[in-house]
């Protein structure tokens, strides 16, 4: 079995590449999803995170309000740092977990942050995807502009991409140039796992 890590910053287009990856036979695991499912109400991560950024991050309701969370832990990089430091131990439980009941050859773990996190030992190898991403983040979010610049200084840039990452998918054409990398990247990951 070989594991790898598919990253990028908000609005890289990350998404899509495991989409197509998980079209090809790859087994993705998506931390996005993992995420969701850590923080149900009453559930340890979200009592840790209450406890560290307040209970304004709460619905009425007692479910997590995302956007109030976001705006508060994307305002500064030590709240940044904060937020994965909490929730990446229940991320890599549940990875982990994941990753020894499936008999697939291929594993992706899908994640924004998996550079420098306790996921990245998991990973063979880390394919990043590197795009415009100021109006891919305003859309998608239905953010303003100012929201957006902030999300994404919060991140790294693509050197740091670059230099951390056996393979880099740019997404900057159309989407059958995006499946046409895809399919090469899968090719010499699948090549390789048989040498």
């Amino acid at each position: 079995m070989i594991v790898f890590g598919i990253t990028g910053g908000s609005g890289s287009g990350k998404t899509s590449v495991s989409k197509m990856l998980e079209k090809l036979g790859v087994h993705i695991i998506d931390t996005d999803v993992i995420a969701h499912e850590i923080v149900e109400p009453n559930s340890e991560c979200l009592n840790e995170l209450v406890d560290y950024f307040g209970d304004s991050i709460l619905n009425d309701d007692k479910t997590l309000n995302r956007k109030k969370l976001a705006s508060i832990a994307f305002s500064d990089k030590q709240k940044t740092v904060a937020l994965s430091n909490i929730t990446h131990k229940y991320i890599r439980a549940e990875v982990v977990k994941d990753i020894n009941t499936t008999d697939a050859e291929l594993v992706g773990i899908d994640g924004a942050v998996i550079i420098g996190s306790n996921v990245e030992p998991l990973c063979e190898f880390i394919v990043s995807v590197i795009a415009d991403k100021q109006s891919r983040i305003k859309t998608r979010d239905n953010i303003t502009d100012e929201q957006a610049i902030q999300r994404i200084n919060a991140q790294n840039d693509d050197e740091f991409y670059k230099e951390n990452s056996m393979y880099i998918i740019y997404n900057n054409g159309d989407i059958a140039q995006l499946e046409s990398d895809v399919v090469g990247l899968f090719n010499k990951i699948k090549g390789n796992s048989f040498e």
